[in-house]
């Protein structure tokens, strides 16, 4: 059983409300359950209570066990001495305040009705993948799913927002700089997206502006900042060459760092997913739109957006995976399903984000709607939901369905959840 079972029992009066009595003999009458508060103090305040006829105002604490009013120390916590109810699980000691007052307690789990009791054990019994599993599929077809998974769209991609804010901040709201750092970190997909994050905000977007006018020049600065031009036993490799070259005077030139190569993750990937490969595709896309870079702040329509990230590898990465093994010569061109992970999970939080601090309210709602206009991601996740019958529309639903999974159903954080307190309530 947990706590915050009880609190919501509490809180939505789920149990037999007319002949409840305390430990001690005292009948009570709840007039208003009070106000459930998440801070600190007692769990519930200004609530109102009959008990043996006289009316009460004051506050509420719930535990699992009286005795959890020791271990917390609430009995010399001043917080505490206007509690006029103790609810409780279980009952295993009287409790005191610290003026010495015990507290009249009411053991829940005595009233609580019965069928919300058999759900809450189905609801809290250990599943192998999500908690309401068999259920969930019977309240997607409700009205207060649809608003359930705007809910958790927006707090998805408030959480991402937040990534944003903290950046701006550090470049001093350098739009264009924040939106190449995202950008580089999406072609890094899971397992290098931090290293190419942290190589493009060791490179100055203005750097890039200045000296982009070859292609062969961002490529040797991003493959010199990955550390991937620092092996001198492949020096005899001509366009390697060239690149450390380049790179040895704009390192020195701009007093860049380089990181280490090992930093980089090739293991388990495929091929088209080599770090090299996506630094050259990022250098690509950097060298054709370094001038169109504020377009995809301000652009909403999906077909002109997914044209703008349009990218693939120089002329040597056609024919190369890795430096100096050549290999069946291939274009390599972002897909399209990549381009729209990008404008999912790097272009639709930052233009929502520009639009929220520029006051362009009116651009939200175009904004968030791209996310309809996408296709739902496909992941273990998204099979899963899929498997019990909810409907995976396109990339809202997908966003939507990875936050209930990842901040609700990996916490346990049923209570919280439409699908939870839905299937508590269901009669």
């Amino acid at each position: 059983m947990k706590e915050s079972f009880v609190q919501y029992v509490w809180n939505k009066q789920l149990f037999d409300t007319l002949e409840l009595q305390t430990e001690q003999g005292e009948t009570v009458k709840v007039v208003s359950p009070g106000t459930w508060s998440t801070q600190a103090g007692p769990d519930f305040f200004n609530a109102k209570l009959e008990i043996n006829h006289q009316l009460w105002a004051g506050n509420v604490e719930v535990h699992l066990k009286s005795s959890d009013w020791y271990a917390h120390h609430h009995e010399k916590d001043p917080k505490y001495n206007n509690v006029i109810l103790h609810v409780v699980w279980e009952y295993d000691t009287p409790v005191f305040n610290s003026p010495g007052r015990e507290l009249a307690t009411l053991v829940i789990s005595k009233f609580v009705r019965k069928d919300i009791l058999a759900r809450s054990t189905q609801l809290f019994s250990p599943k192998s993948t999500i908690n309401c599993q068999g259920s969930i599929g019977k309240f997607t077809h409700e009205i207060e799913w649809i608003k359930w998974k705007e809910t958790l769209y927006f707090e998805r991609l408030e959480m991402k927002v937040k990534a944003i804010q903290l950046l701006l901040e550090e470049t001093n709201n350098n739009w264009v700089q924040v939106l190449f750092c995202f950008i580089a970190k999406s072609y890094g997909l899971n397992s290098n997206g931090e290293v190419f994050y942290q190589i493009a905000k060791s490179l100055p977007i203005q750097v890039v502006l200045k000296e982009g006018e070859k292609l062969e020049v961002i490529e040797a600065l991003l493959f010199g900042l990955a550390g991937l031009l620092a092996d001198e036993a492949i020096n005899r490799d001509f366009y390697y060459k060239e690149q450390k070259k380049l790179w040895d005077f704009y390192k020195y030139k701009y007093n860049l760092t380089e990181r280490s190569k090992t930093e980089l993750q090739f293991f388990k990937l495929r091929p088209i997913n080599f770090p090299t490969i996506r630094l050259s595709q990022l250098a690509n896309w950097l060298y054709n739109n370094k001038y169109k870079l504020n377009e995809l702040l301000i652009v909403s329509d999906k077909e002109m957006l997914m044209s703008l990230l349009k990218s693939e590898v120089g002329s040597y990465w056609q024919t190369h995976y890795t430096f100096t093994k050549e290999s069946k010569k291939v274009a390599k061109s972002l897909s399209s399903s990549f381009r729209e992970l990008l404008l999912l999970n790097t272009i639709i939080p930052i233009q929502y984000t520009y639009a929220i601090s520029k006051g362009l309210h009116d651009k939200v709602e175009c904004i968030v709607e791209l996310a309809s206009q996408l296709s739902a991601e496909e992941n273990t996740i998204i099979e899963l939901f899929k498997g019990e019958g909810v409907a995976v529309n396109n990339a809202f639903d997908s966003q939507a369905l990875l936050q209930l999974k990842k901040m609700y159903c990996t916490n346990n954080k049923c209570l919280s959840c439409m699908i939870g307190t839905s299937l508590l309530r269901k009669n």
